[in-house]
């Protein structure tokens, strides 16, 4: 079994190779203004390393936002595409959720104009609806929670925190269920949402 995580969803672009369930080889690269360019080099190079193609794929695994809107859909769309090369199964992960991976915390993302995502996980499981705050709203969610916090933190001026996101990815796909139509397979936007509720 080959399976292939995929990271595009922000910061980083994350790539890990697991064969058997065991990594032979990630990358974990700063720069999402160019993961549209670079995901598919940085890995085909990865694979090559250890003599393999993308049609060894059995599966891939990716990160469904929520996201940059461009990012997520990189992962996804080469994610798709693969499926429909040499029919691989598709696992997704939230990217929240990826940066807490199994432990009890709060995970935040950068969603630009002074907004974050925020999410609440433990063990791997959502503890709340992962929603869109104001900087402000965030620090006092974490104030008031007093839980260690995992992600983009130093949008809310906290010290950076430090994960094996490729991993945690790898270790959270484990317990999910392929997805059973990957041509219906959308990113998760909660910007979206939140838009289409103060137009309601």
């Amino acid at each position: 079994m080959l399976s292939i995580v995929l990271d595009t969803s922000n910061q980083y672009l994350g790539i890990g190779i697991y064969k058997d369930h065991q990594m032979i080889d990630s990358l974990l690269e700063a720069g999402s203004k160019k993961q549209s360019e670079y995901t598919i080099p940085r890995l085909q190079q990865l694979l090559e390393n250890h003599h393999l193609s993308l049609k060894d794929a059995d599966e891939m695994i990716i990160t469904q936002g929520p996201g940059s809107y461009t990012g997520v859909r990189v992962a996804m769309t080469i994610a798709k595409v693969m499926h429909v090369i040499n029919g691989c199964r598709i696992k997704c992960v939230s990217s929240l959720n990826a940066y807490a991976g199994l432990n009890h915390m709060i995970s935040v993302i950068d969603a630009r104009s002074h907004k974050v995502f925020v999410g609440l996980y433990d063990k791997g499981k959502p503890l709340m609806e992962e929603t869109l705050m104001t900087i402000d709203e965030a620090r006092a969610f974490i104030k008031e929670r007093n839980l260690p916090v995992t992600g983009e933190t130093q949008v809310l001026g906290f010290e950076a925190t430090k994960c094996d996101l490729v991993d945690s990815i790898y270790q959270l796909s484990l317990s999910k269920k392929p997805v059973e139509h990957p041509d219906l397979l959308t990113p998760v936007y909660i910007k979206e949402v939140e838009a289409k509720k103060t137009c309601l």
